[in-house]
């Protein structure tokens, strides 16, 4: 069926508007412009009094087939700006430059490839967005503002490829071949009506069969163990006691896991600790710390494919979010402005109560980054004045700010106000701009760094002695008191009357 969108003009008229999934915003408003006389850079398009992006393509734009758009004037007429265009082959490469959004990509390919590495393709071919261009007459007629490019920066990528492999999508990871199944285990196993794997690759369902699958592997390692203990047993003349299962898995579909027995077993794969307590250096009052980013990017280390397989303990964690996302409130009923206001200050005294330090790192231009323990009801002032003890150049104004978006830091706002509870990542910057120090830390602090995981090891150390003695306070807040035995008098209905 063929899409289309009617355009309401300023003149009165409607103008209907055939599209496509990757027909721009851009290139509708410019349509209906052409047919009435209109200049389409002095006009906005508005879906229910909201202005629609020009740059975005219909499949993108979330606007329904049929939809009303209408025509508003803007304030001053659009200019061409230039954009950054990043151009990236098959080997990775990327070349960039600038460009003005009437240039086509033929040109941008003459510019930053050059026409000698471009003889080199049989069928180029640029993708951008779901959209495939091909042959130099397509890209000779293709510009970037028909793509949508009219502004800021994008990245397209150049492939060479045959009109016959158009079919199949580029420079997409496609996943190995599945094993080979066995036609005995095919008997063994049970014809399944629902798949464990959700359409289009995104994650994983937990099935019933899912779960049936691995309690029979389960039992199979069990009953291997135990046929080989017997064995061991046999040859020494013992008879050991035959070990329990590791996992109770119950008869019941795997959502009738008892939730103790979950809670505590992941309990104690969050509580697992280094065997070996690593290098950590604390230089002064909150606990600080100073590490480099690049020693933490330097411990980065392939992990091999087993790495990502399925297993019991990752069920259970799977299992523990899909409960609380069940347990959420997107079903709530919608709240009054008072209301929010109530929950979010309830929000935050139960922080307070569950909280009493939290972890702020402080990040530089140069990768370093100093980590501090703060009380939730500290303010940002009371961080900046902490950063200062360890900057070089104290003297220099600076401020903090948080990304995305780039926010500057009010200084009289705490920290529970500014959701920074229990940890929270802030910027280093300078006040003016032209400054170019690349040094920003005391040298008499670097000479002391501390190894990336020595600094997380002391901020879950101190986060876990501090939440282990509140638990013990809280305990001896619950026991309660001694009973007097004494009833509680009770207003009589006289009394009510008087009042």
């Amino acid at each position: 069926m063929d899409s289309k969108v009617t355009v309401l003009t300023p003149n009165g008229r409607r103008q209907i508007v055939k599209v496509t999934p990757n027909t721009t915003i851009m290139q509708i408003l410019e349509e209906a412009c052409k047919k009435h006389g209109f200049s389409s850079d002095e006009y906005i398009l508005r879906h229910h009094n909201k202005e629609v992006s020009l740059s975005q393509m219909f499949r993108f734009s979330g606007l329904p087939n049929n939809c009303l758009l209408e025509m508003s004037q803007t304030d001053k007429k659009r200019v061409p700006m230039p954009v950054d265009i990043c151009v990236q082959t098959e080997d990775g490469t990327r070349k960039q430059a600038q460009f003005v959004p009437g240039d086509n990509l033929w040109h941008v390919l003459k510019q930053l490839q050059g026409e000698g590495e471009l003889q080199k393709f049989e069928s180029p071919v640029i993708l951008y967005m779901r959209q495939e261009i091909l042959g130099e007459q397509l890209l000779s007629k293709t510009t970037l503002k028909s793509l949508g490019i009219m502004e800021g920066r994008a990245l397209l990528r150049l492939v060479d490829k045959q009109p016959e492999e158009l079919k199949s999508q580029a420079m997409v990871y496609k996943p190995p071949a599945p094993k080979v199944v066995s036609t005995c285990d095919m008997e063994d196993d049970k014809p399944r009506t629902s798949k464990s794997i959700v359409p289009g690759g995104s994650g994983f369902a937990i099935t019933k069969d899912l779960v049936q699958s691995l309690k029979k592997s389960s039992a199979n390692e069990t009953k291997e163990s135990t046929t080989t203990e017997n064995n061991e047993a046999a040859s020494n003349v013992e008879t050991p006691e035959p070990e329990k299962p590791k996992y109770d898995w119950g008869s019941a579909p795997g959502r009738s896991m008892r939730t103790s027995e979950l809670e505590m077993e992941v309990d104690e794969i969050e509580n697992l600790e280094p065997e070996i307590e690593p290098e950590y250096h604390i230089l002064g009052e909150r606990n600080a710390i100073i590490y480099s980013l690049d020693s933490a990017q330097s411990q980065i280390e392939d992990l091999p494919d087993s790495f990502y397989d399925l297993t019991v303990n990752d069920l259970k964690l799977v299992l523990r979010d899909l409960k609380k996302i069940a347990a959420g409130n997107e079903d709530a009923p919608l709240l009054t402005e008072k209301l929010r206001e109530l929950e979010d200050n309830n929000t935050m005294l139960r922080k307070i109560a569950q909280y009493k330090n939290c972890v702020i790192r402080i990040q530089f231009p140069d990768r370093h980054v100093i980590q501090g323990m703060f009380k939730p009801i500290d303010k940002i002032s009371d961080v900046k004045e902490f950063t200062k003890i360890y900057l070089e150049e104290p003297e220099k104004p600076f401020y903090l700010f948080t990304i995305p978006p780039k926010t500057k830091l009010d200084l009289d706002k705490t920290l529970l106000e500014l959701d920074f509870v229990p940890n929270a990542l802030v910027h280093y910057s300078l006040e003016d701009e032209t400054d170019n120090t690349d040094k920003f830390i005391n040298p008499q602090f670097l000479n002391k760094l501390t190894p990336a995981e020595g600094a997380f090891y002391v901020a879950s150390k101190l986060r876990k002695q501090q939440h282990d003695k509140h638990s013990h306070n809280q305990v001896a807040l619950d026991v309660p008191n001694p009973s007097t035995g004494a009833i509680p008098k009770r207003p009589r209905n006289d009394d009510l009357n008087n009042k």
